[in-house]
């Protein structure tokens, strides 16, 4: 196969990969912060979706304040 279609063809799905990634995470930040409502505590929503604790209190805008 040449280069060039090789390169398209990853180009491709990489954008597609990206596209998925982006949606995903929007969905799992709306059901993260869901959860957050419905009582379930960070560490558990963050051990369910498979994400660091501390990305989930960036997704819920729980950052740290400078000092």
């Amino acid at each position: 196969m040449d280069i060039h279609v090789r390169l398209d063809d990853a180009a491709h799905a990489l954008t597609q990969a990206r596209w998925a990634l982006a949606h995903a995470t929007r969905d799992a930040r709306a059901v993260a912060a869901d959860a957050i409502t419905a009582g379930i505590s960070e560490r558990a929503i963050a051990r369910r979706l498979g994400i660091d604790r501390m990305t989930l209190r960036r997704w819920l805008g729980k950052t740290r304040q400078s000092r």
